[in-house]
């Protein structure tokens, strides 16, 4: 029976709707036995999911995505088999959860300047102890019935040069490579298909970069082609995965995407050569 895994997923820790413990009871239900929880700026529920998956079988690798910003393109990267402890990381995770409140902030004094009613408490309860994010304030819009769902919030008032927009704070792609390596983790590049940016990638290879995601859910099997290829030309590893959010962001998509498990053991034989 082959493996299934799946390697980047969201929790409450971030912008997702499911806790880190129904994360892996919902990998479990789907057959999955490798995940990777890779919550934004966070890492504050991989304890959680590694319990449960102790309980039900599951590998939870410890993994986080962390934002970035290049030539003007914002870039995610991806951190596998991090140490969740470590201080260069905590310290990057910290600043980030700082920004992000003040991020959130400005968009609801935004907000609330144009006579929408969002409350700010709201918000920071939805977000609860995770990262927060402009889902949490759309969240909280569609409640209040200012929005019927939460992508009308984001194509009239939160997206990218709508009204209530505020950009975020950001660090660079080989700051976050460098975090991501400095916690004994492999650094890959998160859905490249998404920023139609493949000319950053050289220099990402050159700050450290570990991995490309190749597999993601909106990459079409050309995409899937190319950057199996792009891969193979810098000596990157393949990583792949649903970037599921739960219920509330789309379809809850956990293990719709086929990741192979060889993904999984070259990343373990990558950090072993790197630790002789």
């Amino acid at each position: 029976m082959n493996q299934r895994i799946d390697l980047h997923l969201h929790s409450t820790n971030s912008d997702g709707t499911f806790t880190p413990r129904e994360v892996v009871r919902r990998a479990e239900a789907a057959g999955l036995s490798v995940i990777s929880l890779t919550d934004h700026d966070s890492t504050g529920g991989v304890a959680e999911a590694q319990e449960e998956g102790a309980l039900l079988g599951v590998e939870v690798i410890p993994g986080t995505e962390l934002s970035a910003r290049n030539d003007g393109a914002d870039v995610h990267i991806l951190g596998y088999f991090i140490d969740p402890e470590h201080p260069d990381l905590i310290s990057w995770l910290d600043t980030f959860r700082q920004a992000r409140l003040q991020r959130a902030e400005r968009i609801v004094k935004k907000l609330n300047d144009m006579g929408l009613r969002v409350p700010l408490e709201q918000v920071l309860a939805r977000a609860g102890p995770g990262a927060i994010g402009r889902p949490h304030i759309a969240d909280v819009m569609v409640e209040e019935g200012l929005v019927l769902s939460v992508d009308e919030a984001f194509h009239r008032y939160l997206g990218y040069s709508k009204p209530a927009y505020v950009g975020k704070y950001s660090q660079s792609p080989s700051g976050a490579i460098q975090v991501i390596r400095a916690a004994g983790g492999l650094a890959c590049l998160a859905h490249p298909g998404l920023y139609r940016r493949d000319d950053l990638i050289p220099g990402m290879v050159s700050a450290g970069l570990d991995g490309i995601e190749v597999r993601h859910t909106k990459h079409n099997a050309s995409q899937v082609a190319r950057y199996s290829n792009i891969a193979a030309e810098h000596n990157l590893l393949c990583t792949g995965g649903s970037d599921c959010h739960g219920d509330g962001r789309g379809d809850p998509i956990i293990g719709t995407v086929d990741v192979p498990v060889s993904y999984v053991e070259a990343m373990r034989e990558r950090l072993e050569n790197r630790s002789m």
